[in-house]
């Protein structure tokens, strides 16, 4: 899938599919409850951040397993102790791998600093990647809501 057109169309068939369609701002770690509770995932992990230094979250397609930060997972859903530049990157980062999830990618999915020399590699974890960025961006600003 690369087309922009089939891009927000998964985003917003995944919107509808969560009843969150109508939603301008959905909490992010709701978001990761249903897509556990409708079979997307096996489960999600929050991780200590120093044991996942380098990276804001991963997605694993094996496993079905979403692994999400611990300071990222909190960001995505706190107003009073994360900037707004913390909270909005947060939301990107769960949205992003949600992408990874909705889209079918497969294989083991890193948001930061480690998925940056495979990227350069192999031209599909590019692809998937922005794949994933485009899915995020249709996702948290759906045109339908704009």
């Amino acid at each position: 899938m690369s087309g922009d057109d089939e891009i927000e169309s998964a985003a917003r068939n995944l919107r509808i599919k969560l009843g969150i369609d109508d939603q301008l701002r959905p909490d992010m770690p709701t978001v990761v409850f249903k897509l556990k509770d409708h079979g997307m995932i096996r489960d999600y992990v929050r991780v200590p951040d120093h044991e996942m230094p380098d990276d804001e979250a991963r997605y694993d397609s094996f496993q079905k397993l979403l692994y999400i930060r611990e300071s990222t997972f909190c960001a995505a859903n706190s107003m009073f102790t994360y900037s707004v530049v913390e909270r909005r990157r947060a939301r990107f980062t769960i949205a992003h791998e949600v992408g990874h999830v909705a889209l079918g990618h497969d294989g083991v999915r890193f948001r930061g600093s480690t998925a940056a020399p495979a990227e350069q590699i192999v031209q599909k974890i590019r692809r998937q990647e922005n794949e994933a960025n485009r899915f995020a961006a249709a996702f948290l600003a759906p045109a339908h809501l704009a």
